[in-house]
């Protein structure tokens, strides 16, 4: 019998476009490309592999369950079915396929032969090592067995952690009531200085009974290992969870459980030691949860909830380069349960967006929380629900990495070239896919400056969907393009020279591509029927004209409808696309090329401190990009403007001016105060920024109340005050001593005598000329001479003054 079940293939060529349909059990979750070969994960647990960049596929169902058996001795009771796919970051051929049941997959070249292996649980949350190619961690929970219910014995359910060492062949426990973990590695730099054993994990040390992870718990700690947890270090006390980045470690550390309060701590990972520092924010509000949002580019953005547990609401807060001071940066952000309505831009320095809730709105909702809290800290809110808030929600964008945040500038005209006329709207667009199914925000390294959303424009972020369209950015987001009516799911490719989209608010066969940055748009059926499409992806590293796009489609067969996954295979190479020409000449009349500058808000042509001049295809060059494409021209620092400085520590942004938050300046020195202090003016460099010169913001510098030279300054000080009110009482006798003093004047320097000669000789030359003007005919000779002898003369003199000059110097 044939393990290997081929698909329905139909095959297009119309308009030169090669697309191949496959027909699969259900929509994807998941799918995973290594090189030519690519991998799909079905909602029904089934497996496709593609080993022709996804023209064809096989149905792996069958292989995976047979190895199963053989492990399990021919029982199928503890199979399951595969619910995810995970790759390692050491070879992207290795996968390993988690299981619903006790039984794991793993395969070295990436699904062409499997293996299965018998954990004797269920495992989950795996991660590969970074460096180590077969080693592996993983979390299993306990559970009541046969064994113990027949025996009699106590039934407890917790977290155990475990490794694998052989690639997951073979696992054994090494720690139990785990609430978190990680590897204490991110990459080669740090294992320089940290060993590649290391384990970071959070846990209860004298954990009994069933274990519980969905609060805040202050009998975890936070452990770390070099020896698989044969022996152990405390790193912080009730450290209940913790995030590691290649530069920081945040743990947030249990302060009250009744309250659900913690704070939070950070250590540098340098030479592999963690020295904590509690985060020293500006806000002494209750917090009860942070998220790390991004810590790329030096500094940490972070968003904190200090409203009760479930607050929607949160403040984004950035810190400076040490990450241990954090200054607020934006308020009312959508919150999400793990993170917010964030997004960087990729390919551009310093460029964010975030979604608020509009400020009237946000406060009274505050109000409300700590009303109720006044009665009792979970006491039932009445009036405005959190749910009330999503209709209030608003787009902000930053160009200088949370220094200022502004609305998105909404396009003049729309879609079909009509203007757009809104008296103050504003573009809003939809971030995250958290609430809704419309297409979130996307952009590509590759695709410099590109960008491409779904959004409204109007007061509010709209959710109706005869109100959402979809737009498009050339500049990183600083003027905005209405592309198409609706909205629409999309991919960007060949460096940003290729959109390909498709309708995901309702059934559709058709696609629309276009290689002039949505100028035009070209249409082509997929199908002969309508279908859902769900998404549509490229090749990695988004630079070829292959794409795929899957979802769902409901087919009929003997009078009876099934929905069945769909996978459409998008060929564009076949179009022939010209190739792009005039590298060499970016900017030059002839080339299909532009040089371009990324602009901020203040500093035209600047972003992030300096000049960064790209070059990339013009929007109208409809033309085909080479694979290789070199991107930045130069790079030239800026000159400082206020756009290179965010607000410090205690202060915020008020009417673009940084403010003490709570009205006034403290100057107060320091509890340990060595000679002198200082004291912010309100404003930091924005970390990472290169500007020079220009805009300056200088600390003030005060003496310390314990300074061993105080009483030097206090000398020099009164020494001043003194000689002051003695010249006050002796005006007269001052007059006096200077009238008698014969005041002798300074000689006159080189340039100033011989400006003086001249113009002595000046009016006897004039009185000259105008005399033989009056009287005699113009003599062209005469006059010559008459030239020669004046210079002659002056250069003389001229002589004579550098003499008396230099004689002067020397007397002085």
């Amino acid at each position: 019998m044939r393990h290997i079940i081929l698909m329905l293939i139909t095959q297009c060529f119309a308009a030169n476009i090669d697309v191949q349909i496959s027909y699969i059990d259900a929509p994807l979750i998941n799918i995973h490309w290594c090189s030519d070969t690519v991998l799909a994960l079905t909602s029904k647990g089934s497996v496709y592999r593609s080993d022709d960049r996804g023209r064809q596929w096989i149905k792996m169902s069958e292989i995976f369950h047979r190895k199963a058996l053989i492990q399990l001795e021919n029982s199928d009771e503890r199979i399951g079915i595969v619910n995810n796919l995970v790759a390692s970051p050491v070879d992207k051929q290795l996968i390993l396929f988690t299981g619903t049941d006790q039984i794991a997959w793993i395969s070295l070249d990436c699904g062409k032969t499997i293996t299965a292996v018998n954990a004797g649980k269920q495992l989950r949350e795996y991660q590969f090592h970074p460096l180590e190619k077969d080693w592996i961690i993983a979390s299993a929970w306990k559970q009541c067995g046969s064994d113990e219910l027949l025996a009699g014995t106590p039934c407890v359910s917790y977290k155990e952690l475990l490794l694998s060492q052989d690639t997951g062949i073979t696992w054994h426990s090494i720690a139990t009531y785990v609430n978190q973990f990680t590897w204490g590695i991110k990459n080669k730099e740090m294992a320089k200085y940290t060993p590649k054993e290391r384990i970071l994990a959070s846990f209860e040390p004298q954990g009994k009974g069933h274990q519980s992870i969905s609060s805040w718990n202050m009998d975890y700690n936070l452990y770390y290992s070099d020896d698989f947890f044969q022996t152990r270090t405390l790193s912080v006390p009730a450290g209940s969870r913790f995030m590691l980045t290649e530069s920081f470690l945040f743990v947030a550390k249990v302060t009250s459980q009744a309250t659900q309060e913690v704070s939070l701590y950070v250590s540098g990972t340098e030479l592999g030691q963690y020295k904590y520092s509690v985060i020293d924010a500006d806000s002494k509000l209750l917090e009860h949860s942070y998220s790390i949002l991004d810590t790329s580019e030096n500094q940490v953005f972070m968003v904190v909830n200090h409203l009760k547990p479930s607050s929607p609401l949160g403040v984004i807060y950035i810190s400076d380069s040490t990450g241990t001071r954090y200054s607020r940066s934006l308020e009312n952000v959508s919150r999400l349960e793990n993170s917010a309505e964030f997004y960087r831009v990729q390919g551009l320095e310093g460029i964010y967006l975030a979604n608020v809730y509009a400020e009237d709105q946000a406060k009274i909702y505050t109000n409300q929380v700590f009303e109720s809290m006044e009665e009792g800290f979970y006491a039932q809110q009445n009036g405005f629900k959190d749910e009330d808030l999503k209709k209030y929600k608003q787009t902000r964008i930053t160009f200088d990495k949370g220094g200022q945040w502004v609305p998105l500038k909404p396009p003049t005209v729309d879609a079909d070239g009509k203007p757009i006329n809104c008296n103050k709207c504003q573009l809003h667009l939809h971030l995250s896919q958290a609430f809704y199914q419309f297409a979130p925000i996307y952009t590509e390294t590759n695709s410099i400056g590109i960008i491409v959303a779904t959004g409204s424009i109007g007061k509010y972020l709209s959710y109706r969907q005869d109100q959402v369209n979809t737009y498009l950015s050339r500049d990183g987001g600083l003027t905005w393009i209405e592309i198409k009516k609706g909205s629409y799911i999309y991919e960007i490719s060949n460096h940003g020279g290729l959109i390909v989209m498709a309708k995901d608010q309702e059934t559709t066969n058709q696609i629309v591509y276009s290689w002039n940055g949505g100028m035009e748009w070209t249409p082509f059926n997929i199908l002969d029927q309508k279908a859902e499409i769900q998404n549509i992806i490229t090749e990695p590293q988004n630079k070829g004209s292959r794409f795929i796009a899957y979802g769902a489609i409901q087919l009929e067969s003997n009078g009876i409808k099934t929905e069945q996954g769909l996978l459409a295979t998008i060929d564009l190479d076949e179009l022939h696309q010209r190739n792009c020409i005039g590298q060499d000449k970016a900017g030059e009349i002839g080339s299909d090329y532009e040089l371009w500058t990324p602009s901020g808000l203040v500093n035209p042509e600047c972003l992030f401190g300096k000049k960064v001049t790209y070059m990339r295809k013009r929007r109208e060059a409809a033309c085909y990009n080479p694979e290789q494409l070199e991107r930045i021209m130069s790079v030239t620092p800026c000159q400082c403007s206020q756009e290179d400085y965010e607000c410090d520590l205690g202060f915020v942004m008020t009417n673009q001016q940084c403010t003490p938050i709570n009205g006034t300046l403290n100057i107060d020195p320091p509890a340990q105060c060595d000679e002198y202090y200082t004291v912010s003016s309100g404003y930091r460099k924005i970390a990472g920024d290169i500007c020079e010169g220009g805009v300056e913001h200088i600390s003030m510098r005060f003496t310390c109340p314990n300074n061993k030279n105080w009483i030097f300054d206090w000398l020099v000080i009164g020494g001043i005050l003194f000689g002051l009110y003695w010249l006050y009482n002796n005006q007269e006798k001052v007059k006096e001593f200077f009238a008698r003093t014969e005041m002798r004047e300074i000689p006159q320097s080189k340039q100033e005598m011989l400006i003086q000669q001249i113009q002595q000789r000046q009016p006897k030359q004039q009185q000259q000329q105008q005399q033989q003007q009056q009287y005699q005919p113009i003599d062209l000779e005469q006059n010559e001479q008459q030239d020669q002898k004046f210079d002659e003369d002056l250069i003389e003199r001229d002589d004579d003054v550098q003499i008396e000059d230099e004689t002067a110097h020397e007397l002085i």
